[in-house]
């Protein structure tokens, strides 16, 4: 997503370019139908089977090794069942004129081995390459398995009670408006609020937390939660595809698109790996050969170089990784729009956070009412006709404490929402002021300072002041460990941005550890601040923002990672997010850290794993310490490592 406030630090997310090179005048027009390179794997039991009898073929060969050509032969008949995928391969390149990639490069080594004698290294290399892409197949299937196990938690049918009747249908023909019956035991397919029964939900699907949620009447509910409780009647509010489950859904399956600086780095890399080898490869072996007369000690070298050139195990162990880790995220509640949030999430060092509805729960009660001469119902109600457009938590508060009734807004008139200081409004030929002390002093109204500490807000009248109601909020259970936490994972400072006053920031900033905090805050002045932290981190750091993602968008698009908390209650508002915290649980943004970090080790042991030891059996190769078989061993072995790696990321619980 653009983010338009730090254009320095974020830049807008472009799907990169994977055209592999063409030959410039060779194909003539065919050049501009270039097309990305598959690594897909997809193998039968066929396949299996034709690994199987190759092995056999080549271990008969080595057996009656006294007959060379029968030996030959059956090496041959090896080489050619275990590299049948890629020769198919192969064919349809030519046919199609597409530049030669790692399929035709291997197969033309181990023709290359038979040609100079090596019929036993041929075979060797060709088995043991069909073995990997085996291997992969594996690795691939294994990740969209794990994906086929979060979608199918959601059910294909819904029970849409007519009448006095209930009928089996499809979710995606239910209509907001109607009405779905949820039997104990199954899963709810489409968001809605329920109109008759009570009961408890299961939303670990979408949270991660298996903690019931008690529901009744009026409650909103979520598709992908489980029943745990009685028969419950939902009115449903979205369509299917506008569901909280399928928004999560998704998220996860495009979150492939926006790819890690490893993922990037090794297609690019893929892209000319193969004409540069066998570029590489024919120098190696033309030029020395021609010096020294030597022909089969340099085709031998150019065997090595032919047979390491597949680039396929290390791109498919980092996907694999990436898609892992996404998926261990969601079984926790926490889901990334893209790969390269988790490897910025892992890069922060100055960690952000909003007040209100992020560190505090966000559920206020007022604690003191002080009035000037008037009522003190008089000051609540006219503080919640000034507020009642706004969606503040706060202004629920009032509305709420003043039994608020929609035909009592119809007197007021020109309201203005002053961000980070409050509201003005013109009621009955009055002119109001609602808010913080900042909007006090702006319109130069004397006011009480509050006795006892929380948040006030004031109440003035034609520039009278009527008096101040104080509100609290409670600490987010959980929220001074979830800091240490952070801090454990790597964080160096904590920042708090609030619109609140200082004397109601400061003891809660203390208690949990802040190492800085700024008060009274517009939205614009935390953007500002957040590009000021920005502007001071070092290379490979990065600055997130942790909001409640309501009136938090200017500062989740200005952060380098902006992350949301509650997203399951507000994930329409969170949009602007990179990562969205689906619970209330704050220990939930360490734990996101937490993956990030393990999935960034992960990608990198990969990558070095795999680009070093190819690097070095190349240069072995090169001077010729190195055979064959054992280059050809090798390099498996490592490949198998790296993608063996790479299903840890599917572990991290």
């Amino acid at each position: 997503m653009a983010r338009h406030f730090a254009p320095s630090k974020k830049k807008k997310r472009k799907l990169p370019s994977l055209r592999a090179p063409a030959l410039p005048k060779l194909f003539g027009p065919e050049k501009k139908k270039r097309r990305a390179r598959s690594f897909d794997r997809e193998f039968s039991v066929r396949d299996m089977l034709f690994v199987i009898l190759a092995t056999i073929l080549f271990m008969v060969g080595l057996l009656l090794q006294r007959s060379p050509a029968i030996a030959t032969l059956l090496f041959a008949l090896a080489a050619g069942l275990a590299l049948t995928n890629p020769l198919l391969h192969v064919l349809q390149s030519l046919f199609s004129k597409k530049v030669p990639d790692e399929d035709m490069l291997v197969c033309l080594g181990v023709v290359l081995a038979f040609c100079i004698g090596e019929g036993a290294a041929g075979a060797i290399a060709a088995i043991l390459y069909h073995l990997m892409q085996i291997l992969e197949a594996y690795t691939q299937t294994r990740g969209r398995a794990a994906m086929d196990l979060v979608r199918d938690r959601l059910p294909d049918k819904a029970m849409l009670v007519i009448g006095e009747q209930t009928h089996e249908v499809m979710p995606e023909t239910v209509d907001p408006g109607q009405i779905i019956r949820v039997q104990p035991g199954e899963t709810l397919a489409l968001d809605g609020k329920i109109v008759s029964g009570v009961t408890e939900l299961d939303q670990s699907a979408l949270t991660g937390n298996s903690n019931g949620r008690r529901c009744g009447v009026g409650d909103e509910v979520f598709s992908g939660s489980v029943n745990r409780g009685d028969v419950i009647d939902v009115e449903v509010t979205r369509p299917f595809s506008e569901g909280a489950f399928a928004y999560l859904l998704r998220n996860v399956e495009d979150s492939s698109r926006y790819e890690t600086t490893p993922e990037r780095l090794t297609k690019k890399i893929s892209v000319w790996l193969a004409p540069c080898i066998a570029l590489l490869t024919l120098l190696i072996v033309l030029i020395p050969s021609l010096l020294t007369g030597e022909w089969t000690r340099f085709l031998r070298i150019g065997v090595i170089f032919l047979l390491l050139s597949s680039p396929s195990s290390l791109i498919i162990s980092i996907a694999t990784s990436c898609n892992g880790a996404e998926l261990s995220a969601v079984l926790h509640g926490i889901v990334s729009k893209g790969h390269d949030c988790f490897e910025v999430l892992s890069q922060v060092k100055t960690m952000v956070f909003g007040k209100t509805g992020t560190i505090t729960e966000g559920y206020f009660e007022i604690t003191e009412v002080y009035s000037n001469g008037i009522s003190k119902e008089d000051l609540v109600e006219v503080a919640a006709a000034a507020e009642s457009f706004s969606n503040h938590p706060i202004a629920h508060l009032l509305k709420a404490a003043a039994n608020w009734r929609p035909e009592i807004g119809e007197s007021v008139m020109k309201v203005e929402e002053v961000p980070g200081r409050g509201v003005s409004a013109f009621i009955e030929g009055r002119n109001v002021y609602v808010g913080n002390a900042s909007l006090m002093q702006d319109h130069d109204i004397r006011y009480k300072v509050p006795s006892h500490s929380g948040a006030a807000v004031h109440v003035a009248v034609d520039n009278r002041y009527w008096g101040h109601i104080l509100v609290s909020d409670k600490t987010r259970e959980g929220a001074f460990d979830a800091l240490e936490a952070l801090r454990s994972e790597g964080v160096k400072q904590l920042v708090m941005l609030t619109g609140d006053v200082m004397s109601a920031s400061r003891p809660l900033a203390s208690s949990l550890g802040f190492d800085l905090m700024r008060t009274e805050l517009g939205p614009k002045e935390k953007v500002s601040a957040i590009q000021y932290l920005i502007s001071g981190q070092g290379r490979g750091c990065s600055v997130g923002f942790v909001g409640d993602g309501i009136n938090d968008g200017p500062m989740l698009r200005a952060a380098d990672v902006g992350i949301t908390i509650n997203a399951l209650q507000a994930w329409r508002e969170a949009e602007d997010a990179d990562i969205l915290l689906m619970d209330s649980r704050i220990e939930l943004l360490p734990e996101a850290m937490r993956i990030s970090r393990i999935l960034r080790r992960i990608l990198w042991e990969n990558f070095v794993l795999l680009a070093g030891s190819k690097t070095v059996l190349l240069l072995l190769g090169l001077f010729g310490a190195v055979s064959i078989p054992l280059a050809a061993t090798l390099s498996t072995f490592f490949s198998a490592l790296a993608l063996l790696n790479s299903f840890r990321a599917f572990g991290l619980e």
